[in-house]
Order: structure tokens, then C-alpha cells, then sequence
């Protein structure tokens, strides 16, 4: 859902992409970074991350030094966007979980990912709460 619209685009453009991820995101992000910094140009993938060494904080006190507009599911509880149904990392997340926000923010996409989708039989079997 994210590299292959990338590489597709860099592909049939031939431009190169201007990604917001930041090095703190994952391990794997944090060892991209410090190996190649914010622009990786001399890569088989040449990139650039400008952001890559900021951290949540700065993006918010950006956000409000700018008064700049901003998905308001971050005022629901939820510290990142993507795929509401995707259940990668899930077990590794505290309560509640984003299954569990989900059911009070938004109880129809809820129940059918749970129940019409049979995400709630996965969580069962990898013994992730959902209520």
C-alpha cells in the first residue's frame, strides 16, 4: 500500500520520491538513517527523507507554531493513520489497542472488520483483546 505507489511512481515519472518518514517510526527506519542521513542519493533507491530525524513532538509543536491543519483522528486517541483494518503489530501495542479505539470512534468499520472480515477470529488466535 505504500512502496509499491512509490516505486511506480518513480518508475513512470522518473522522478524521485520526497517521503515524510521519521527515523523514530522503527528500528529499521533509525539504521536507514544514520547509515545514509536524510537524503540517500548515492543508493540503488535514491530518496529523500527530510523529516527522518524529527521527532512526533517537533511535528506537533510545528503543527501548532503554523496553525497548520491536521487529521483530527489524531484527537480520537490515535497516534498514526494508515490501514484501520491492518493488524501488523498489533500484539505489540498497549491497551487499548487500535481495534479497541476502533470500537468506540467507529463501531460500524468495528463490526465489520471483526465480525464480517473475521479479523476478531485472527486476534483470538494470536490472543489480541479487541473489546
Amino acid at each position: 500500500m505504500k512502496k509499491r505507489p512509490t516505486k511506480k511512481y518513480e518508475k513512470e515519472i522518473d522522478k524521485k520520491p520526497i517521503i515524510g518518514l521519521m527515523a523514530s517510526d522503527s528500528a529499521g527506519r533509525n539504521t536507514s538513517y544514520l547509515r545514509n542521513g536524510c537524503n540517500s542519493f548515492s543508493t540503488n533507491r535514491p530518496i529523500s527523507n527530510p523529516m527522518a530525524f524529527w521527532m512526533e513532538q517537533d511535528i506537533w509543536d510545528y503543527i501548532n507554531k503554523y496553525n497548520i491543519n491536521y487529521s483530527k483522528i489524531y484527537d480520537m486517541g490515535y497516534d498514526r493513520t494508515g490501514c484501520m483494518f491492518c493488524m501488523f503489530g498489533v500484539h505489540l501495542e498497549k491497551e487499548p489497542n487500535r481495534f479497541q479505539k476502533m470500537m468506540n470512534t467507529h463501531p460500524k468499520h468495528y463490526d465489520y472488520c471483526i465480525n464480517k472480515l473475521g479479523c476478531g477470529k485472527v486476534l483470538d488466535f494470536i490472543n489480541v483483546p479487541y473489546k
